[in-house]
């Protein structure tokens, strides 16, 4: 990078949709996915039955309100509701349930010995997201060495609002079977995603992953209810997730359809922005079969350089690779992908 270069700091806000083409489940199929799960193997996931249950219980509300008792975000801020101002508490029963239909719908990343590609996975479903985690580092590999690009004139950041470890695997995968075979020239620091604040700013560009609901390897999830914000564990992610936003110069939110029950997102946007110190465009992709997910978004965002995208977050992901100069690989064609995208 040469004296005067400025780094630009983009931030993806990912939502559901990001990790849906891999085979995870949505707010509005979850409950499907998680009974096929429970009659694949009854005794194996026999505490999904207890839920289940509890979901059925739930079918006289629909005498008196509508109710989408498909939703699982519907169904556990009615029962979430019923626990919090009862004595009845199944916040346990509810974190395993998430989290093990979460884990079971995800697919195992692993080195295919018979692939000669670049990055040899045993799911071409992973690809892109090997690829899009590269560039997030801008990493660049020689015959020899794979490293962070130093001359990088971007910098990236993750808040997501899921609670899969996609993007943890991918990460993982890269540092077992990229950098074992090429060997290395970057530290363990400088390829790894920063979780807090401390630690960001003892290195150079680093790339956050704020998590807001919480992971399923830490068993620390919120249910995706209204109470979402009641949750002392998760409040230092909170506030890096609004120190990033207001300092990023470009949002990015993918495979979000900002229900109406987010309103908690909205204002978290909204608080950001009271401190946003040079924001230049915040662009939304997303899957929209019916153009309602465009119209609150239209309805929520006025800044003027905002702009829609109807779309599969995996043909926004297929796009992104690498360049190659004089034999060196740079996975840094990120930016040159969403300006074509959202061309």
């Amino acid at each position: 990078m040469s004296i005067g270069d400025v780094v630009e700091k983009v931030v993806y806000l990912l939502g559901a949709g990001f990790s849906r083409p891999l085979g995870l489940p949505l707010m509005s199929d979850f409950l499907i996915k998680a009974k096929d799960m429970y009659f694949s193997s009854p005794s194996t996931f026999s505490y999904i039955k207890d839920v289940i249950q509890m979901i059925n219980e739930l079918s006289v509300v629909k005498n008196y309100f509508k109710s989408d008792l498909f939703n699982i975000e519907e169904i556990l801020s009615i029962l979430e509701m019923n626990d919090y101002l009862g004595d009845q508490s199944n916040k346990e029963l509810f974190q395993r349930f998430i989290c093990s239909v979460i884990e079971y719908y995800t697919p195992e990343i692993k080195y295919n010995n018979k692939s000669t590609q670049l990055f040899p996975v045993n799911d071409d479903r992973y690809l892109s997201y090997i690829m899009f985690v590269a560039n997030l580092f801008n990493l660049r590999s020689t015959s020899n060495y794979i490293y962070r690009d130093d001359d990088a004139t971007t910098n990236y950041s993750i808040i997501t609002l899921n609670y899969d470890m996609v993007l943890e695997k991918v990460h993982n995968f890269i540092e077992i079977n990229l950098f074992n075979r090429f060997g290395r020239v970057v530290t363990q620091s400088q390829f790894a995603f920063i979780r807090d604040k401390k630690s960001g700013e003892e290195q150079k560009n680093p790339v956050y992953l704020v998590k807001l609901h919480g992971c399923v390897s830490k068993g620390n999830i919120v249910p995706p209810t209204w109470n979402k914000t009641n949750n002392e564990d998760l409040l230092e992610e909170w506030k890096l997730a609004k120190k990033l936003l207001a300092e990023a110069n470009h949002i990015r939110i993918l495979g979000y359809s900002l229900p109406e029950s987010d309103s908690y997102i909205k204002y978290l946007l909204k608080s950001a922005m009271i401190n946003s110190k040079h924001l230049k465009t915040l662009d939304v992709i997303t899957l929209d079969p019916n153009n309602s997910v465009k119209n609150r978004y239209d309805n929520f965002v006025e800044f003027m350089n905002y702009k829609f995208i109807n779309a599969k977050i995996e043909d926004y992901l297929k796009s992104i690779n690498y360049t190659t100069v004089n034999g060196d690989k740079y996975f840094n064609n990120l930016e040159l992908v969403h300006s074509r995208f959202m061309a």
